[in-house]
């Protein structure tokens, strides 16, 4: 994002859709990072309760963050952000 000129602060607005390296994969790629973090040190402590939280943190990551998150780029870049919905997975993978 730096590269781009763009802040990573949440509260800071953006002024352009980056679609190169890991934002070419995922929509999401630091909370998809950060799911993974958990769910790995999760499993290799044998921590089931910290699998199960991690579950309910992306159902509320999904609400709370993403949807609202996904609302304000595409009312700010329309057309360039649905293109950008189409071609590349909320959290993984590519059209």
């Amino acid at each position: 994002m730096a590269r781009f000129n763009q802040p990573t602060d949440p509260g800071h607005p953006t002024s352009r859709v980056v679609r190169t390296g890991v934002y070419a994969i995922s929509r999401n790629p630091l909370y998809l990072g950060g799911v993974f973090f958990i769910l790995g040190l999760g499993l290799a402590l044998n921590l089931l309760w910290a699998v199960v939280m991690l579950l309910l943190s992306i159902i509320g990551c999904q609400y709370g963050l993403i949807l609202p998150e996904e609302r304000y780029l595409a009312a700010k870049f329309g057309d360039e952000y649905k293109a950008y919905t189409v071609s590349v997975q909320r959290w993984l993978g590519r059209e």
